[in-house]
């Protein structure tokens, strides 16, 4: 049998895992990658704040102990990823999701704070075929 192979080209685009990735499903669990994670300073907790002018959630390092607002930052999975539990800011800030969504452009700013942006939120559904 012959086979007509085609090559798959190679783009110069990052991978999810080597760039800052985030999703937030409908219980308010903020879930980070290792990298996204380790590129803040793998700290214990995060501020959780929202800007509401730009629909932008922020998470700022923080340590635990000195912040009392702080959320702890809990393992997740096998392979270094984060879940902070973020309940309480979609419930106070009017947050509501049907379904779990990413931020393909997830970013780090000049302050070390992760920005996701809800404008920019991406369905986080698997693909199937």
């Amino acid at each position: 049998m012959d086979r007509d192979w085609a090559v798959c080209p190679r783009d110069e685009k990052q991978s999810r895992w080597s760039a800052p990735y985030a999703t937030l499903n409908p219980s308010g669990d903020i879930v980070i990658s290792r990298f996204t994670y380790e590129a803040v300073g793998a700290p214990e907790g995060f501020l959780l704040m929202f800007d509401r002018a730009n629909a932008t959630i922020g998470l700022k390092p923080a340590v635990i102990r000195k912040e009392k607002d702080a959320y702890p930052a809990r393992t997740r999975g096998r392979h270094g990823g984060r879940v902070i539990r973020g309940y309480r800011l979609c419930r106070e800030f009017g947050i509501r999701l049907d379904q779990t969504i990413k931020f393909p452009h997830a970013t780090i700013d000049n302050d070390n704070i992760l920005l996701l942006d809800l404008n920019d939120a991406q369905s986080a559904a698997r693909q199937r075929y």
